[in-house]
Order: structure tokens, then C-alpha cells, then sequence
């Protein structure tokens, strides 16, 4: 049985959302509302560095696995989404430089990863790509729109959504998929066991009313909720060190972290 602790906030100025924790939990990527730019939080100093302020890149960021390095998106002002360039930024350097990797391999790349997984824009099918060999194959070749593809940490599993539904396939693309549950993945856990996540709702269909945080049992198809609160819209939670849990509070833009026994 799964048991989440009461959940702490960090005492940060300013209102975010979407944190993803690199690897090691030293630091915390974060954007504000509407992606607006990308963020680093210094957990030991509980300070915020603005790395990027510009509108609409803080999504797909992700860390290097030796925690050492992160990457985001970056795109022009006059310049499309589709024309993003990928920038890698060194902890110990304090610096952004470019980085010859197509955007569309964000969040999947890790500065170690052979295999990256990713939206084919045309097809909307999810495909893997091998960075050493540029080979490229379909994974989910099941009927349906797939989108926000999660590679497993051994790389051999990918988490991607097809409506509101959570599916799991093989990353050579062998096998069928398999339902685990509904809602939006957003992490894996460190043995790749679980996947973290949440389900909001709407009354309109268009302002969230609230979410709560879910893990799910992969391996068994298991849903456990972790949070039942009626006044807060948990999101976008992110796993670091030995099952920590790092997440937003939607409404008033606060960060929350916890401690997941599984």
C-alpha cells in the first residue's frame, strides 16, 4: 500500500507551475502560467534564477540523469514553435549554449540516452528514434492520436496518452500497448514500477475545478489516488531522490513537495 505524507510547501515569491526535479533533487525547473519562461529553484537555498524569461518555452524541459545539466526549448519572438532550437545549460557554468538536437526529442533526452521518443507531427503516432544510428520506427502502432510520450529510466518503456487514457508499449515497438489507467503521467518512479500523475476536471470544459494526484501501478494496472483535497488543484507532480514528490498547486501557483512510501 502506497501512503503519501501531508504535503510541505516551499516558500517561494512569485507564482509557478510545472517543477521537474533533476535526478539527484538539488535543483527544480519551473515556468509560470502560460509556459512563460523557464526557472531554476536552488532547493538548498530555496532561491529562484530566471534562466529564460521568454513566453511559451517552459514546457519539455528536462535534466541531464547525472544532474549536472538541463535543457529546454528556446524559439524567437517572430518564430514559430516548429522552429525552436534546444539549449543545454551547465549547473556549474551558469549558461545556456545550443545544442544540435531536434526540440521535438525533449523531454525523452537525458545527455546519455541512445533512444529518444517522440510525436510524429503528421501521423500523430509516437516513434523512437536511435541518436547513434538516426534510425527511426513507430512505437505505438495501435489505432489513435498518441501524444506526450515518457521514456522509461532503462529506456526499454514509454508511457504515452491517447484521449484522457495512459497506455504503456515497448520502445522497440514489438508489442501491443497496455491501458493502465486514465489521466496524465508525468513521471516515472526510479525502478520503473509506477508511474506518478493526475486526472483534473472541469464543470465548463474549459477552467479546471480540481485535480488530484495518482499513482499508477504499472504492472498491475492499478490506480491509487494521492491526494483528495476539494480546494487545491494538484498537478504536475515530479519524482526525485528516494521517492520524493515535487508538485503545483494550480490556483495559487504554490509548490508543495511530499514523500511517496511505496
Amino acid at each position: 500500500r502506497s501512503e503519501f505524507s501531508k504535503p510541505k510547501e516551499i516558500k517561494l515569491k512569485g507564482a509557478f507551475t510545472n517543477p521537474v526535479a533533476s535526478p539527484n533533487g538539488k535543483f527544480v525547473l519551473l515556468t509560470k502560467e502560460h509556459n512563460h519562461g523557464v526557472y531554476l529553484l536552488d532547493m538548498t537555498t530555496q532561491k529562484v534564477i530566471s534562466i529564460a524569461p521568454k513566453d511559451g518555452i517552459g514546457y519539455g524541459y528536462t535534466w541531464s540523469s547525472d544532474s549536472k545539466t538541463f535543457y529546454f526549448k528556446e524559439k524567437g519572438e517572430k518564430e514559430y514553435f516548429s522552429d525552436a532550437k534546444v539549449k543545454a545549460y551547465s549547473i556549474s557554468q551558469k549558461k545556456p549554449k545550443a545544442l544540435d538536437l531536434n526540440h521535438n526529442f525533449l523531454p525523452s533526452y537525458n545527455g546519455m540516452n541512445e533512444i529518444v521518443v517522440h510525436t510524429n507531427p503528421s501521423t500523430l503516432k509516437i516513434e523512437a528514434t536511435n541518436l547513434k544510428t538516426a534510425k527511426t520506427w513507430v512505437v505505438t502502432n495501435d489505432e489513435g492520436q498518441f501524444y506526450n510520450a515518457i521514456l522509461s529510466n532503462d529506456g526499454k518503456k514509454v508511457a504515452v496518452h491517447n484521449g484522457a487514457d495512459i497506455w504503456v508499449y515497448d520502445s522497440n515497438g514489438s508489442d501491443k500497448g497496455k491501458r493502465i489507467g486514465q489521466g496524465i503521467a508525468t513521471a516515472w518512479s526510479a525502478d520503473d514500477k509506477y508511474l506518478i500523475g493526475f486526472l483534473d476536471e472541469s464543470k465548463d470544459g474549459h477552467v479546471v475545478s480540481n485535480s488530484e494526484l495518482l499513482l499508477f501501478d504499472v504492472e498491475n494496472s492499478r490506480t491509487t489516488k494521492l491526494t483528495t483535497t476539494e480546494h487545491q488543484i494538484e498537478m504536475f507532480p515530479s519524482l526525485y531522490g528516494n521517492n520524493q514528490v515535487i508538485f503545483s498547486e494550480e490556483k495559487t501557483g504554490k509548490i508543495y513537495v511530499a514523500t511517496l512510501k511505496l
